[in-house]
């Protein structure tokens, strides 16, 4: 069954993108993909974190990282480990190498670069606090729209990955914001157990222990913040 849903996946709109476009867009489409990048993603929420801790310092708050932000975080590091379990779990291949601009090797759905995306830019659209909520998920559609089409553009998945991906990704933030009621230590209690099925589910190999490392560390992390001698020392600071 699942064979089958795998070899189904093709119905000629990444053959026909790739036909159609110049070689000299590829570049450019790899650029587009880094707003799905793992790292990219990482380093974006590091500054949205930064950018939190900033504004405690500038409004002498007892809170080092607000709520808010550690939802967020917890929300997309554990975002990044569902998309790694789920990607070993079905391990449906990608389009043919003669169909990919740029090679890549390992599995092809769902999109990683599209479901990271979709997790970030769809959290930050939800819960970010910067322009109107109009203006964040238009500016999250765009940018999830942009990841999605490079995949396709580059020839390294197939339209049903990208749209499942998408999918996923946002009934995953429905579904966290739903179990833990926007309450960090339960997110990072999700993100915990997810860092650990991505280390099974990987067979312990380097990305799966990265995925728990970042879920685990930023659980820890915030939990740190939260312990009275550190927000005391904090105060004191401020």
């Amino acid at each position: 069954m699942l064979s089958q849903i795998a070899l189904d996946r093709s119905v000629g709109v990444t053959e026909y993108i790739r036909d159609v476009l110049p070689e000299w867009s590829v570049q450019l489409f790899e650029l587009a993909a880094l707003l799905g990048d793992e790292l990219v993603v990482v380093g974006v929420l590091l500054v949205f974190v930064t950018a939190d801790v900033y504004r405690s310092v500038r409004r002498g708050s007892d809170r080092l990282v607000s709520d808010r932000v550690a939802f967020v975080s917890a929300v997309v590091l554990g975002g990044l480990a569902l998309t790694l379990v789920v990607k070993t779990t079905l391990g449906f291949p990608r389009p043919p190498e003669s169909l990919q601009a740029v090679p890549r090797e390992g599995d092809g759905f769902p999109s990683g670069h599209t479901m990271a995306a979709t997790v970030l830019w769809g959290a930050l659209a939800l819960w970010g606090a910067r322009f109107t909520g109009r203006q964040r998920f238009g500016l999250a559609a765009v940018l999830v729209g942009l990841v999605g089409f490079s995949r396709l553009a580059l020839g390294v998945h197939y339209l049903v990955d990208v749209l499942a991906s998408v999918g996923l990704g946002i009934g995953y933030l429905v579904l966290a914001a739903a179990v833990t009621g926007r309450e960090p230590r339960l997110a990072f209690a999700g993100a915990a157990v997810l860092g650990g099925v991505a280390v099974l589910s990987t067979g312990g190999d380097a990305d799966g222990w990265l995925a728990f490392v970042g879920c685990v560390g930023g659980a820890v992390g915030w939990w740190l913040t939260t312990l009275p001698s550190v927000r005391a020392a904090w105060q004191s600071v401020t």
